[in-house]
């Protein structure tokens, strides 16, 4: 069974995908920031101590630091995906449908 790539799921579908992930880092973002500003408020309030109080049962390990390009893909990607369904409607798109015909 031959795949069209001029019908429109094609591009729908990239695109989908591309705003399925671009909202997930938004929402890690989000996260991260309330987790960062949750610490800080509660270290504004904590008596000073030179001890370190223990992990909490059940906490876990510290993450890796995220690089700014995926800590700010939600700003960025909007453009990425109108530039990639705007390349494949005005090149990819009408290169098929003249091989095709």
């Amino acid at each position: 069974m031959p795949v069209d790539l001029t019908s429109p799921w094609i591009p729908l579908g990239i695109i989908m995908l591309l705003g399925v992930f671009m909202f997930r880092q938004f929402q890690a973002e989000r996260r991260e920031s309330r987790e960062l500003l949750a610490a800080e408020a509660a270290a504004a309030t904590a008596p000073k101590t030179d001890v370190a109080p223990p992990p909490p049962l059940g906490a876990k390990p510290e993450k890796t630091k995220r690089k700014l390009r995926w800590r700010t893909a939600w700003i960025w990607m909007p453009f990425l995906i109108g530039f990639f369904g705007q390349a494949y409607l005005s090149f990819i798109k009408p290169m098929v449908e003249n091989a095709a015909g």
